[in-house]
């Protein structure tokens, strides 16, 4: 087996452009990772700030029956809640569904309900919770959480969630 000699000019770097390569590439990870921290920055939800929401939403829940009120992020992990004296058990795991539903689809769960009556029945064995009460919360047009309520009836839900995404849009 022979082996090939040749001049390997073309790859081979000296030592300031391969210094200069690893500055640029370097500095090209430092600006893609300021620009994530930028957007992250601007997509959470924070605690004190679901706590408005809830706040808000409480107040408008006292108008009618005792809520459960449940504050997620985009990706439909709980940020706060609150199960108001008197609500019914089940009203929590029901909101809970309603915002991570909200959350997942970008849209109130109102409008997933409609959608469902229009006869996409798909979406009620889909495992998510299409009924009023689940409104994203949305920054810049982007989806950062969501709110869910469940204990009255569909329009009651529907009024203390807009309360409190009223809160948040403040």
């Amino acid at each position: 087996m022979k082996a090939s000699v040749g001049s390997h000019s073309s790859t081979v770097r000296s030592e300031p452009q391969r210094s200069r390569a690893v500055l640029l590439g370097a500095l090209g990870l430092l600006v893609n990772w300021a620009a994530q921290a930028q957007a992250q920055s601007t997509v959470d939800l924070d605690a004190a700030t679901a706590r408005r929401i809830i706040s808000a939403a409480v107040v408008e829940a006292e108008k009618g029956p005792p809520a459960s009120i449940f504050v997620v992020d985009n990706s439909g992990a709980m940020v706060a809640a609150e199960r108001m004296d008197g609500a019914f058990p089940a009203s929590a795991e029901v909101a809970r569904g309603k915002a991570e539903t909200a959350a997942a689809f970008w849209q109130s769960t109102g409008n997933l309900e409609d959608a469902a009556d229009g006869g996409r029945a798909a979406l009620l064995s889909s495992g998510y919770v299409v009924m009023q009460g689940g409104i994203p919360l949305k920054v810049n047009g982007k989806v950062v959480g969501a709110i869910g309520v469940s204990g009255g009836t569909k329009g009651q839900d529907e009024a203390v969630a807009k309360a409190g995404a009223a809160a948040f849009a403040e």
